[in-house]
């Protein structure tokens, strides 16, 4: 069996510094990435996922370094360790990292390989039995990429057999292709997304560490979210905004409450009539902001609201959902672990609304 992976992110702006470091992780067996800069460290995190930050206690003084990476790809459940002088006074921060004395020692390699859980010499690796998948998930998915790819393989054979065929019908014939592809993509981005959030969810200091985020300017993220979503169902005119949140900070990732805004709105209109209004508000409260997005589409009978938070289909032969409903199950469950609470308020025939909170930023 092979040992967990070693690959540390190294980030020092000295060149000498850093070298001497990557040649003493290296003799342990860890490969090393290295960074002189943010802008580097950011290119590298696109990239390559590591398991350990290591930083020079002068990046202290970037704003925000932390959630500045993991906007460009870097796992929140990575730790942060700051390499400094024995001497040295480290820069004020808020954001709790592990430290490190420089030049790294036997000793100090070895705690931080015990940090990461990675086998050291002379002892036994610890063998994690995977847990049981979920069967339900497991019978879902099958149909939901079968559904998208046999379009593509069926609009795909069409103009593959049919070379005379018009401009009108190509447009027509590729238009199809890529909404089966959109589908199939939006599928599989979603079920990465919460088998992620189920990982980070079993551990305290994981989801500790996502509420140290901090959104400053939630008014700007739910307003692109909402427009984006209304401009590609071509009903811009349908929706209504009402955002009293203007310079509240929000204890959560950007791209989370992005990731919220776009699964909520997208079933609101996913789900009504064109003609028919969405409306989404956000108002500020002594702790946190209630946000609320309410439509008047198909609804859903009682039964089905307290299912949600299981791998479920609602109504697949009335009203076809892609993406094994987990849009709204990924919203309540990032709302919950950032410390919010979730409602749904739904009646056949009659919409939705949903209501949720998010803490402000302490």
């Amino acid at each position: 069996m092979s040992s967990a992976p070693r690959t540390f992110l190294l980030l020092d702006p000295d060149t000498d510094r850093r070298t001497t470091t990557a040649t003493s992780l290296l003799a342990y067996d860890i490969s090393v990435l290295l960074a002189s800069d943010l802008s580097a460290a950011q290119g590298v995190v696109r990239h390559h996922r590591p398991s350990a930050v290591l930083i020079d206690s002068s990046m202290l003084r970037v704003p925000d370094l932390r959630q500045k990476l993991y906007m460009h790809g870097l796992n929140v459940d990575v730790p942060f360790i700051v390499l400094a002088d024995e001497r040295e006074p480290l820069a004020d921060t808020d954001v709790p990292y592990g430290v490190l004395s420089r030049p790294l020692t036997d000793a100090g390699i070895r705690s931080l390989m015990t940090l990461q859980g990675l086998p050291v010499a002379g002892e036994s690796p610890v063998i994690l039995q995977p847990q049981e998948p979920q069967p339900s998930l497991l019978y879902a998915l099958p149909h939901e990429y079968r559904t998208p790819l046999t379009d593509i393989i069926g609009s795909a054979s069409f103009l593959h057999g049919h070379a005379e065929a018009s401009a009108e019908e190509i447009r027509e014939v590729s238009a199809e292709i890529l909404g089966a592809a959109r589908r199939l993509l939006r599928t599989t981005d979603n079920f990465l997304v919460y088998a992620q959030i189920e990982t980070l969810a079993e551990s305290p200091l994981h989801i500790d560490r996502m509420r140290q985020c901090i959104t400053p300017e939630p008014a700007a993220v739910l307003y692109d979210a909402v427009t984006q979503r209304a401009a590609a169902h071509q009903r811009p005119s349908d929706v209504t905004m009402a955002i009293d949140i203007e310079g509240v900070a929000l204890g959560i990732m950007e791209t989370h409450l992005d990731k919220i805004t776009t699964e909520l709105v997208e079933n609101a209109l996913h789900f009504s009539r064109p003609g028919t209004q969405v409306s989404v508000s956000a108002t500020a409260g002594a702790r946190d902001v209630v946000f609320s997005i309410r439509d008047h589409g198909v609804g859903m009978q009682e039964s089905e609201v307290m299912q949600i938070g299981a791998y479920r289909q609602f109504r697949r032969k009335s009203q076809e959902q892609q993406g094994v409903g987990l849009g709204l199950i990924i919203a309540k469950r990032l709302v919950e672990l950032h410390g919010g609470t979730f409602s749904v308020t739904s009646a056949l025939g009659m919409g939705t609304s949903i209501t949720f909170t998010i803490p402000r930023a302490a």
